[in-house]
């Protein structure tokens, strides 16, 4: 006979225990409380690949990149900081930053030359969409708006 509840099917509030990848926390548009969680996750429309929205101080987003670079390979007017679910332009002096996603898109061009190791996380994200457009899940141009709309970070921020 084995037991209805197991220890490890289940979190103490009752939600499943998940295997795999973590998800992005998101303000839904429907909620009914519009606080700020955590980045809105969404595709580029040109490219395919993964942008967090975050908001800036002056209650505008800016798209970055999902994931922190060690500050070393990031030029200085790249680099983007996020405390408390906000992005900051400027250095902290911490050894990892964030960059925005149009200086990486494979599908604008680029005015200035990026590092070596810059050129490389540029490459793996066109090859990434190279493979999204020949399994056909990705069309360039045809996904709604991926920026979320400033209303959902507007009510979070007057509550900091």
């Amino acid at each position: 006979m084995h037991p209805i509840h197991t220890p490890r099917s289940r979190h103490w509030d009752g939600s499943p225990h998940t295997q795999g990848r973590r998800r992005t926390l998101r303000v839904s548009a429907d909620s009914p409380t519009r606080l700020l969680r955590t980045a809105q996750r969404a595709e580029c429309r040109d490219c395919g690949n993964p942008i967090d929205f975050h908001p800036t101080l002056t209650r505008q987003t800016v798209p970055l990149h999902p994931t922190e670079l060690p500050t070393a390979i990031v030029p200085a007017p790249h680099r983007w900081h996020v405390a408390s679910g906000i992005a900051h332009h400027a250095g902290d002096g911490t050894p990892w930053c964030r960059i925005t996603h149009p200086t990486l898109c494979p599908a604008h061009t680029t005015p200035q030359l990026l590092p070596p190791a810059l050129d490389t996380l540029r490459r793996r994200l066109a090859l990434r969409t190279r493979r999204l457009l020949d399994a056909g899940a990705f069309t360039p141009g045809e996904h709604p708006a991926a920026e979320p709309s400033s209303e959902m970070f507007s009510t979070g921020l007057a509550a900091m």
